[in-house]
Order: C-alpha cells, then structure tokens, then sequence
C-alpha cells in the first residue's frame, strides 16, 4: 500500500468541530462530560474517548482577536518516540506509515505518554490515540475526520501528492501577504504524517516549534531495547512509574498555566 498522509490547511479551518463528531461517531466513542474552562475550545484535553480535537488558540490583536483555529491529533511520526519506548511492541508502522496501537498487546503502562512529544496517547484501560481510520484506510477510503470537514481543512492522500499540494499552499498564502505561513510536518522528527499548513508560527497553534524525543526515551531504546520484553514486568510493576506520572504532572500544570494565561 503506498504512503498517505493528512494535511491540516489551518487557514481554511473554520472551527466547527465537525472532525470531532465524526471521530467519535465512527469510532464508536462515548461522549464525555466537559466543563468551561475559559475557552470556547471543548474539551480541552484528549482522553481515552477523545482522539481528536479542535484547537481555539485566541490571541489579542489591538482592539480584536485572532483565532487559530487548527484539528490536533496523533501526528503518525517517523520517528515515533511511543513505538521506541513500548515494552511490549505493541505499537507498531502499518504498511501505509500510520502508527497504531494493537489493543490486545497494550499493558496500559503509559509509557507512551511521557514519551510523546505532542501529548496525544491517553490510558484507560488501554492506551487510545488516533487510529488514522485504519479501518477506512485498508479499504480504500479516507479518514472520518477528513471525509466530513466541510471546508477541506482537513485532506487525505497519496504522501509525495499531498505533501507537494500543502507546499503549494503556503506559497500561495504567502503571496496573499501571510509572510509567516509555513509547512509544518515536513521534516519534523523525520517526517510527519500528519503535516500541517499554518499562517503563524507552531507555537502560536500551541504546537512545539522543535518536537525532539526525549533523552529518556532514547536511552530506554539503545540500553533496554534487546531485554524490554523483560523489563516490561518492571514497568507494569511501576519501576518507572514515577518518571511518567511527574511527566504527567508537567504537561497538566503547563496546560493549566496556557488556560489560565487566556482568560
């Protein structure tokens, strides 16, 4: 099966949420009570039922506002730190270059999390990300999420197309006078799968400017990669527990500081 990729064209997202419903309704996913958090963005975190969201990055601008409006989801890495640091593999490349989760191998550690530099995997009774609609994709259909975007915000395709068609793009808004539009994706931890076409910089998405692997997770890949089969029943027994939930810490405490920054 040939490479695919999803681009994200920010300027043409709209906000309306429509990614999110349909994720969930293909998926089957419940919904899942939310609370107002300052921000019309809802809900403000992913969860084990929600694998993908619509960003709403406000910023003032004199007298107005600029919304960022962008679909956030598992990025589908080429070098994927959540595939490196599982300790059973059950993580794996599909044929066509998304990163999967195999449910019935998952110890629910949360390894995975702590190693994810875009915070996306979450831990319920398994570990849950987007599945870049494998289901869809295998026979020969598109992702839910870019199927229903009514704007074409979100597109689906073969990976060299796509991604020419995104560089296109942000020429083109360049021209238009967006002096800051770029392609986000294209080389980024080897490649991304999910690439995006923003007007502003990453982090005014609320995306890292330069996603690394941690250190960690690269030390557990190179010293712990030929016996973490073996070293899994450590992990599940908590031997670095502490190491993932004060990583968990730091991102709950950076998004609280973002909210808090917006209100």
């Amino acid at each position: 099966m040939a490479k695919v990729m999803r681009v994200i064209d920010t300027s043409k997202c709209v906000g309306c949420k429509g990614c999110q419903v349909a994720c969930k309704q293909w998926n089957q996913l419940p919904a899942v009570e939310t609370e107002f958090t300052g921000s019309y963005e809802n809900p403000a975190d992913f969860t084990p039922e929600t694998w993908c969201r619509v960003k709403f990055n406000e910023y003032e601008n004199g007298d107005s506002i600029n919304w960022y409006f962008s679909f956030y989801s598992c990025m589908h890495c080429t070098e994927a730190g959540c595939m490196d640091i599982c300790p059973v593999d059950a993580i794996v490349r599909t044929d066509y270059g998304a990163v999967r989760i195999h449910q019935e191998t998952c110890i629910a550690c949360g390894a995975c999390v702590g190693a994810c530099p875009f915070d996306v995997p979450r831990v319920g009774e398994k570990a849950y990300k987007c599945t870049f609609c494998a289901d869809r994709v295998e026979n020969d259909h598109i992702p839910a999420c870019a199927k229903t975007c009514p704007t074409g915000a979100i597109s689906f395709g073969d990976a060299d197309e796509k991604l020419a068609e995104a560089e296109a793009r942000v020429n083109e808004l360049q021209d238009m006078g967006h002096a800051n539009a770029q392609i986000y994706g294209k080389d980024e931890l080897g490649g991304l799968k999910s690439v995006y076409v923003l007007l502003d910089s990453p982090d005014m998405y609320g995306m890292p400017v330069d996603p690394t692997v941690s250190f960690g997770t690269y030390l557990w890949k190179v010293a712990m990669g030929p016996i973490k089969t073996v070293a899994a029943v450590g992990l599940a027994a908590g031997a670095l527990s502490s190491w993932f939930a004060v990583r968990k810490e730091e991102v709950k405490k950076e998004k609280e500081e973002k909210v808090a920054a917006k209100k």
